[in-house]
Order: C-alpha cells, then sequence, then structure tokens
C-alpha cells in the first residue's frame, strides 16, 4: 500500500478524498501547509495530492516548492480551480508531477495516482540514465558542449522525470527530435514507446485519423478499425514535430486530449483514456501566430509548459569540428571509404559558414565531401561553392575604397580594414579572410577581440 498525503482545506472535500482511496493506499490528511509538513514529517509519503488555495500564509505551490528541496523523489499533484490553468503550468515548472482541474473527476484522478505511483517505480530504472546525463552535461549518442547546449540537457534531466508538457524551438535542422527523445529516455516511460508524428506531412483530414485513430466505414477507405498514434504512444511519449502546422480545428481536438486525457476515434461515438506525455517541437513563430489568430492562444499555453529553445550551429560555431569528424567517421563506414581526417584548412572553411540549414546540412556535406574525396582527407575543393564562399577579390566593386583619417592608431586601421572588407563581402567570413591575405582563424580571433572590446564586461 502506498502512502498518500491529501491536502485539502474544506473538509467535506478532504474528508471525500481520503475515502476514495482509503483501504486501497495509506492515507493522510491535512488542511493547510502546517499540518502537510508534520505529516510529511512523521508518514514520509509516497505521492502528495494538494490544493493550490490553502489558508494561512502558504499555499500549495510553497508546499511543492518545500517537497522539491527536501523530498526531491516524491511525486506532487496539484488541485486547482476551474480556469486558474496559470498557476497550475507555473507548479509544473516547479516540479509538479500534473494538475487536475476541480471540480475532479475521480476515475481519471484514480488513474492519475495509479500511473503515478506505476511512473515512481518505473523511476529507478531511469534513475541511471538520468545521473549521467546530468554528470556528463549530454545525453549519449548527442554531440556538442556549447554552454547553450549543456544548460538545454540541464533543463530535460529537471523535466524528463514529470508529465510536464515540453515545446521545443528551434530552426529546422537543430536536432529538437534528438532532444525529444532524449526527454523521452531520461522519464519514467522510458521503456515505453517513443511515437513521432510530423504534422506538416500530413493534410487535416489524415492528420486527424493518424492522431487519434478511426473505426471502419468512417471515410472512404477506411476499411478497418485503427488504432491512432495517441493508443500507439499509450504509457510513452508521443512527440509531435512541426505542431505549428496543426489546424485550428485540430488544435482543439488536441487541447481536450491533453485537459481529459482521453481520445475519440474518427466515426466512433464512444471515448478511450490513454496514458501519454506530450512532447511538441516548431520552427515557426507561435507568438507571431497566436497574435494572427492562427494558433490558439489555450492550446499554446497547454503545450509550453516548458519551453526549450535550441540553438542554430552559427550560435555554436564550437561544436562544428566536434559533429564534422563525426559524420566523416559515420559516413566513411557507411560508404566503404579510406577518408580519416578533415584538413585544417577545410575545418576552417567549415567553421567560418553559417550553415542555415544547421546540422542536418552540415551532416549531408560532410557525406558528399568524403563520396567525392580521392585521398585520404577532406579538403576544401571538395566541399560545395556556397559553403568555401569562392568569392575573389576581383569580384568586389571596381573601384572600392576604404578611407582611414590621418593619425589612427594601427589597431584601430586593422580593425576599419577587417570590418570594411567583412562588409563588402556580404558578411562571407572566408572570403574576407582570402582577400585580407590572414587565416580565417586569425580572422576569428580578431572579430572576437572586436566583440570584447565592443561589450566589455
Amino acid at each position: 500500500m502506498a502512502r498518500i498525503l491529501i491536502v485539502e482545506d474544506e473538509q467535506h472535500a478532504r474528508e471525500a478524498l481520503g475515502e476514495v482511496f482509503d483501504g486501497a493506499h495509506d492515507v493522510s490528511l491535512a488542511a493547510d501547509v502546517v499540518e502537510a509538513r508534520a505529516a510529511i514529517a512523521a508518514h514520509a509519503p509516497d505521492l502528495v495530492l494538494t490544493d493550490v488555495v490553502l489558508p494561512g500564509d502558504e499555499d500549495g505551490l510553497d508546499l511543492l516548492r518545500e517537497i522539491k528541496t527536501d523530498h526531491a523523489g516524491t511525486p506532487v499533484i496539484i488541485m486547482t480551480a476551474y480556469g486558474s490553468v496559470e498557476k497550475a503550468v507555473r507548479a509544473m515548472r516547479d516540479g509538479a508531477h500534473d494538475f487536475l482541474e476541480k471540480p475532479l473527476d475521480l476515475a481519471r484522478l484514480r488513474n492519475l495516482i495509479a500511473s503515478t505511483l506505476q511512473g515512481r517505480d518505473q523511476a529507478a530504472a531511469a534513475a541511471p540514465y538520468r545521473e549521467g546525463l546530468t554528470e556528463a552535461g549530454v545525453p549519449p549518442g548527442f554531440i556538442g558542449s556549447a554552454p547553450a547546449i549543456l544548460d538545454i540537457f540541464r533543463t530535460v534531466s529537471k523535466v524528463a522525470p514529470t508529465n510536464a508538457s515540453v515545446l521545443i524551438l528551434g530552426e529546422s535542422g537543430t536536432g529538437k527530435e534528438l532532444i525529444a527523445e532524449a526527454i523521452h529516455k531520461a522519464s519514467p516511460r522510458a521503456k515505453a514507446p517513443f511515437v513521432k508524428v510530423n504534422c506538416a506531412a500530413l493534410p487535416e483530414g489524415l492528420l486527424e485519423s493518424e492522431l487519434f485513430g478511426h473505426v471502419k466505414g468512417a471515410f472512404t477507405g477506411a476499411v478497418r478499425d485503427r488504432a491512432g498514434r495517441f493508443e500507439q504512444a499509450d504509457r510513452g511519449t508521443l512527440f509531435l514535430d512541426e505542431v505549428g502546422e496543426v489546424p485550428p480545428h485540430t488544435q482543439v481536438k488536441l487541447l481536450r486530449v491533453l485537459q481529459n486525457r482521453e481520445i475519440e476515434r474518427v466515426g466512433e461515438g464512444r471515448s478511450r483514456p490513454v496514458d501519454v506525455r506530450l512532447v511538441t517541437a516548431t520552427n515557426a513563430d507561435l507568438d507571431d501566430a497566436v497574435a494572427r489568430g492562427t494558433f490558439r492562444d489555450d492550446f499554446y499555453f497547454r503545450l509550453k509548459v516548458i519551453s526549450i529553445r535550441v540553438p542554430p550551429l552559427r550560435e555554436r560555431r564550437g561544436d562544428i569540428p566536434a559533429l564534422a569528424e563525426h559524420f566523416r567517421q559515420m559516413y566513411s563506414e557507411r560508404h566503404g571509404r579510406a577518408v580519416v581526417g578533415i584538413a585544417p584548412e577545410a575545418m576552417d572553411v567549415l567553421r567560418g559558414y553559417d550553415w542555415p540549414g544547421n546540422v542536418r546540412e552540415l551532416e549531408n556535406t560532410i557525406e558528399a565531401a568524403v563520396v567525392l574525396t580521392e585521398g585520404d582527407t577532406v579538403l576544401p575543393e571538395v566541399l560545395p561553392e556556397e559553403v568555401g564562399g569562392e568569392q575573389r577579390v576581383e569580384d568586389l566593386p571596381e573601384g572600392d575604397v576604404i578611407r582611414i583619417p590621418a593619425g589612427t592608431s594601427l589597431p584601430d586601421a586593422e580593425r576599419t580594414i577587417i570590418l570594411d572588407t567583412l562588409t563588402r563581402t556580404g558578411g562571407n567570413k572566408t572570403a574576407a579572410a582570402r582577400i585580407l591575405g590572414i587565416g580565417l582563424r586569425t580572422l576569428y580571433r580578431k572579430l572576437e577581440q572586436y566583440e570584447e572590446q565592443s561589450n566589455p564586461r
């Protein structure tokens, strides 16, 4: 029998909730934070169910934060008045396992507590992964050591044990799916399915069938009953990529799933309970979509309980060499090529490019370079023209002049020449370095110095 603490200031509601679980679990009751604190000290509950609004100077959110500090492994489920979702979202950000709106659906409450207690037992299996994630900074299989990437995985280690919905934001090709999978693998749901859906690849009618399933005869071509992705992901994680492309009508249905934890197959008149952790991703500006009325604000609010922004590759250039070497080794083995390294000048070119397609573009570039390389080392000439920056001095506007006033110090003159040349090449650092007759690494070092001088700490 699990030990459950119920914290509710209304006496009748508190006693009624106690009766719901009496006999099935060892139940303790508290009317405020002071009584809850005493009950925790006396009984060490396995789960806490608490209202947000409590009498006295402290409320349910204060109790949650105290439990997360002193008893981090104890799941907390928040009860909140209908329409107070903002407080519930704040609670999820502070570490609540889940929340329920009043008036409570007792069947859903029983299911939630059962799945939470089961997940608490399963968490032991995921704990070694989470501990490794916290110590190493990034999960196995993910390459990167930039501060922004380490911050992301510190967040992953915190949110993975909860049921909080996570919205991953970032440009195409930045690795949003890898982060979603890392959340799943570091969660108590790790042994259950991780199911992926690309919302942009499916028209509205087919998207609903794909997500919720359908029954035979629901539409032309529905020749048999079919379970949707929510049912396939039951007790696991559903990853909706490009969620910004979901049409408004489907947004309403997804919002209902998030609120009620149940789905209805297309063409079917009954609901089916599902226990699914939802992780979503998009490269769209959802704030702008909400302002334009193309994305529901209540749905957006539910999705971004936790939001993670993945930086583009140009903002973490220090990771480019490790990524390039990883792809070089992978595609050398896959294509049976004896390419053992990337020449320093080729690596300089890779570091100098802005990678609008991010990690995915870098991967494709290295694969092509491995295939085209005739020797054992990737050289600049096998890199695509847009990556290598083939602009020459003669390509600059004829008669271009850089004016430097008399009396300018040598360091300031050098700075003016470098920055003006970079402007004239349209920001192409590889071309600017070639024109100036300096190495790309030297150019980067100079630009970093100028940045530090402009933004002193």
